[in-house]
């Protein structure tokens, strides 16, 4: 499970810096199978988090065994005490986690 905030439609540095870092498990016997995204931001439209799902996906193809299984974003966000309100993301989000096996 990753989680990232999206800046300028893309993934956070330190999510792309975790990602790079994460390369020497290439050759292992990693146990990771399904991988899932989940992403905030200011802007609240469709479009928003397509590059940082992308990036992610680019990095799981290079894992045979792994699958992207899953992403959940929320937009609207710019300051933590805003998700509060977002009820029916709130829903969105626990069914989401409910969903995960």
């Amino acid at each position: 499970m990753f989680a990232t905030p999206i800046y300028y439609y893309e993934m956070s540095g330190q999510m792309k810096t975790l990602l790079d870092r994460l390369n020497p498990l290439y050759p292992s016997d990693y146990r990771f199978r399904k991988v899932y995204m989940l992403m905030t931001a200011t802007e609240d439209e469709d479009y928003v988090p397509e590059k940082a799902i992308s990036g992610l996906q680019g990095w799981v193809d290079c894992f045979e065994k792994a699958e992207l299984a899953g992403s959940l974003f929320c937009g609207g966000i710019s300051d933590p005490d805003e998700a509060s309100g977002k009820k029916e993301e709130q829903d969105e989000a626990y069914e989401f986690g409910k969903s995960l096996k």
